[in-house]
């Protein structure tokens, strides 16, 4: 009898520590973490370059640094993440959720800065603005913090009072100067690809929020998808 409690136990002891495994942050996490060691690294690059003080590198190195912000924020919430209550069971969401994240590493390959610095400028400063609102949204939206379509907590302070869904519309207008920085057609048909991407991401995330949480619907009627008064 005592045998068979004791595998009881181990058995429902493993199924707990295996249930509290965030897969999600043992794979993610590391990732990132590179990513904020690498623009450590070019921040490091751009200091020097200050010596020949001009707008655009001012301009370049704020937005490295906001950069760095973002990598270092979103590493510190996903170790500290609550457990998700609901996760959609569409693979396709997940896959599209994953390679959207990713998309925005292709745009330095597809083609080189344009030669002009006002349009250079004004690309950076489109770049800080989307930085700044992935930012504010990021830290409001905190530990519930997830890539693929996860319900853990419904916030709808900050920007989430505006639109449904700041953190996706601020990256798209940081990637949308990078787009003008960098302007070729593949660059914009990406940016298109991307764009259609997130709005499968948002739709299949307002899914689950509504699925697990009554009130969301009453949210989401009274604020837009991305742009208020548009979508």
């Amino acid at each position: 009898m005592n045998i068979h409690l004791t595998s009881g136990r181990t058995e429902m002891l493993t199924s707990q520590i295996t249930h509290k495994i965030d897969a999600g942050r043992l794979m993610i996490v590391p990732v990132f973490t590179l990513l904020l060691i690498v623009n450590i690294l070019g921040i490091h690059n751009d200091v020097k370059e200050l010596e020949l003080l001009s707008t655009i590198r001012v301009a370049t190195l704020v937005h490295r640094l906001l950069v760095v912000c973002f990598y270092a924020l979103f590493v510190l919430l996903y170790l500290m993440r609550r457990s998700a209550r609901a996760t959609t069971n569409s693979f396709a969401a997940k896959i599209i959720a994953v390679v959207a994240t990713f998309i925005p590493f292709a745009f330095p390959v597809l083609s080189r800065p344009i030669n002009n610095l006002d349009i250079m400028l004004f690309a950076d400063i489109v770049m800080i603005f989307g930085m700044a609102i992935t930012l504010c949204s990021l830290s409001v939206l905190g530990r519930s913090v997830s890539i693929i379509p996860q319900a853990r907590s419904l916030v709808q302070n900050g920007p989430y009072k505006f639109v449904r869904h700041p953190l996706y519309l601020g990256e798209l207008i940081a990637i949308l100067g990078i787009v003008m920085a960098r302007f070729s057609l593949s660059a914009m048909s990406l940016f298109c690809l991307l764009t259609a991407l997130q709005i499968y991401r948002a739709m299949q995330e307002e899914r689950l929020l509504a699925g697990t949480f009554p009130e969301y619907e009453s949210y989401s009627l009274k604020r837009a998808r991305f742009i208020p008064g548009i979508y």
